[in-house]
């Protein structure tokens, strides 16, 4: 038998086939000898990585490829493939010890056991396997272990996988889209990606449900941490039914950063099941929440709330109850909620005003989903020179929309009164009664001023020595223009109605130049007891202002304790030293006697008056300019400050996380509705609460997240099963 070796580099490199004269086109061996002959053929290349592939034309390069028996003698040794799809070997001890070669770094082209070979012998992997050696403290590792290296040595495919789910998450995308997010990824070539579907490649959606598990048990942790180091803290709450009709109460708290010394942040928290919406029930599972985290009540100084019964009631309400708990505790009603029920309630003494709630909502019906109605107003839009506008409905428990409304109506009315002139005489009549124009273009006026003040209000971060003077100049911007001088001036729209109307007509003109013209009749509208003449009204308007102001002035009680915030807002100090010194220490009596009750006070009133006078110096002299928030950045992370006023820095910490809107919580319960949808109605509790919480406190770019720590927490969660290398 001739002897089986290499050729020579100057011949061509024939097969053990061609060299024996078998034949590479015969489907079934001939004999056992071929059989044989196949067999050592196939051992030979794989000694060198050959891929033993039959082919036409025998003088292409043999392929080679990593051979899972070479993880017998070379355990370190695994396969990936690049962008390009080309193979390389990497080696896991190498890689966690950081070594200076290519099997640490994008991996060896060298497809060979002598490249292992040489590999192992190599200065860099002699000390990575030395390292590890002395790690170990012995040679023999349990089974445990080495299953344990085989996943670290998947650590690259894996965390590739997991990065592919936290997107899906803190995109609010669906989880079914993780498999075929990893199938796009394998078809393009990205680098790691699982070459395989079976269950160890990790690219199933409860594989990937227990990526997102270790992502928030990770940032869970820091934040938790991060609340308990806070000196201080608030929270805010707010309870609402999804659309499976399932109740939840969603939590959020508002601390200080740096163990006091850092910002004011606001961060969603729990999304709690309540098994009723009684205060008790409320109060069981915040007090749980705050248990498991560790939190006293003690520091507990704000509870931000919507202003439902169930959180405010006197007796047995939410806030009631934390209250016999903290005594110290400032129960406050969302500054924007309040402003939206002023509004709601100087409205609700004004018949014509319910009214004009009510034809709104009828414009919207009679529009619906008419396909025909929908065109002609568009082409009579077109025709006027409007903007492509919708008609909006009215929401109760949407805090602009009655604003956004009256203002859309306002711009639409030159098409909707042409419209109706031809197609709707009942809906024409109504339009052109001129107390129902006067009403419209006033609520357009007054909402829009109060829509301002409602945006302010719900801001993330308030500061709520801004709360008001805001107010202040909302109601000051009222009384100019309704109550003083000529009533609606200055107005966007009311001011251009009365003049327009001054003939007893509205008069459009269409793009073209032709003018359209619609008599006005000064005549009662439906519900209402006034004449409808212009004077009465006038009149009526004046008196819902009046209303207005009043609600405002009802709904803001608590607004002493925002003002005595200014003591920490140099810029809101008075010039005279005299002045300055009296309004202060009004502000600062005010804030102690607040938070200095209960048997174990959290401020110290007579410490505080103590180191008033050389604070006030102090604070006004080096930052006369600067808000509370602004002072606070330049001050909190001075120690001087902790040392020389230790009471006031302490009262100061308490200001800064006092909550002044549940907005948050509102955009909050948006984020559950655009998780849980129609599509996915059916997440778990636990499923939703894990997504929310990633998607509004988990880091958003991905180069900021720490993969590390979520693959440790994943690998330590339970044993896992590592997958083949050459797959």
């Amino acid at each position: 038998m001739a002897s089986i070796g290499r050729p020579k580099k100057d011949k061509k490199q024939l097969s053990l086939a061609d060299a024996f004269g078998i034949s590479r086109h015969s489907s079934q061996p001939c004999d056992s000898q071929n059989e044989e002959f196949d067999i050592l053929a196939q051992e030979e290349h794989e000694l060198d990585g050959t891929e033993f592939v039959e082919e036409e034309h025998p003088s292409k390069k043999p392929k080679r490829t990593f051979k899972a028996k070479w993880k017998t003698r070379f355990p370190w040794a695994y396969a990936i493939k690049d962008c390009n799809g080309v193979q390389r070997i990497k080696c896991s001890w190498c890689v966690k010890y950081k070594r200076d070669t290519p099997f640490a770094k994008d991996g060896s082209t060298t497809l060979q056991a002598s490249g292992l070979l040489t590999h192992a012998e190599s200065e860099p992997h002699k000390f990575a396997s030395q390292r590890l050696e002395g790690e170990n403290k012995q040679s023999n590792l349990p089974i445990t272990k080495h299953i344990e290296l085989m996943v670290d040595a998947e650590k690259e495919r894996i965390i590739s996988v997991m990065e592919n789910m936290y997107f899906v998450a803190i995109h609010d995308l669906s989880l079914e889209l993780y498999k075929p997010i990893c199938d796009l990824g394998r078809y393009k070539g990205t680098p790691h990606m699982p070459l395989t579907d079976e269950y160890s490649a990790y690219t199933n959606t409860t594989s990937g449900k227990e990526f997102l598990q270790a992502a928030k048990e990770v940032y869970w942790k820091k934040l938790k941490d991060e609340i308990f180091h806070s000196p201080f803290y608030s929270i805010l709450v707010d309870e609402s039914t999804d659309r499976t009709m399932e109740q939840h109460l969603i939590v959020y708290i508002t601390y200080l950063t740096h163990g006091g010394r850092g910002q004011c942040v606001t961060k969603f928290i729990r999304l709690l099941e309540i098994k009723d919406g009684t205060a008790q029930a409320m109060y069981d599972a915040v007090i749980a929440l705050l248990t498991e985290m560790n939190l006293s009540l003690m520091k507990l100084v704000g509870f931000g709330s919507d202003g439902a019964s169930s959180m405010r009631g006197i007796r047995e309400g939410l806030s009631t109850k934390l209250r016999r708990d903290a005594p110290h505790l400032l129960d406050i009603h969302c500054i924007a909620h309040r402003e939206a029920l002023a509004a709601n309630d100087a409205s609700s003494y004004f018949p014509e005003l319910q009214f004009i709630d009510k034809f709104a909502n009828k414009i919207y019906s009679w529009l619906g989903k008419s396909a025909k109605r929908h065109g002609a107003l568009r082409e009579l839009m077109e025709s006027f020179q409007i903007s492509r506008l919708e008609v909006l409905q009215i929401h109760q428990i949407r805090w602009l929309s009655r604003g956004k409304v009256m203002e859309r109506l306002v711009k639409l009315m030159p098409a909707l009164l042409k419209e109706w002139e031809l197609e709707e005489k009942k809906m024409y009549d109504l339009a052109t009664i001129f107390q129902v124009q006067f009403c419209i273009h006033l609520l357009a006026d007054v909402l829009i001023e109060l829509n301002k003040l409602n945006k302010k209000f719900q801001e993330d971060h308030i500061d709520i020595t801004s709360i008001g003077t805001t107010l202040d100049i909302t109601i000051d911007m009222l009384r100019r223009r309704f109550q003083r001088g000529i009533f609606g001036a200055g107005t966007l729209h009311t001011s251009s109605f009365l003049t327009r109307a001054q003939g007893g007509y509205l008069e459009f003109a269409d793009g073209t130049g032709t003018l359209h013209v619609h008599a006005l009749r000064f005549e009662s509208m439906p519900k209402s007891q006034r004449s409808g003449t212009l004077d009465d009204c006038i009149e009526l308007g004046k008196k819902f202002i009046i209303k207005v102001i009043d609600s405002l002035d009802t709904r803001f009680t608590d607004l002493p304790i925002f003002n005595a915030a200014k003591f920490f807002s140099p810029r809101n100090y008075y010039e005279e030293t005299e002045d300055r010194d009296r309004q202060t220490k009004r502000w600062l009596t005010c804030l102690c006697d607040k938070f200095s009750v209960g048997n174990s006070p959290i401020v110290d009133s007579v410490k505080c008056l103590g180191e008033m006078d050389e604070f006030i110096c102090t604070i006004y002299t080096s930052y006369p300019k600067k808000h509370m928030f602004g002072a606070w950045d330049l001050c909190g992370g001075e120690p001087e400050w902790f040392e020389g006023f230790p009471s006031l820095m302490q009262l100061w910490q308490v200001i800064l996380v006092l909550p002044a809107s549940t907005a948050v919580c509102e955009r909050g319960f948006s984020k559950l509705n655009r998780i849980k949808n129609d599509d996915r109605s059916r997440l778990s509790l636990s499923t939703l609460d894990m997504l929310m919480f990633l998607s509004l406190c988990a880091p958003h770019a991905l180069n900021e997240v720490d993969w590390n720590a979520i693959y440790d927490a994943w690998k330590n969660k339970k044993n896992r099963k590592p997958l083949p290398l050459d797959k």
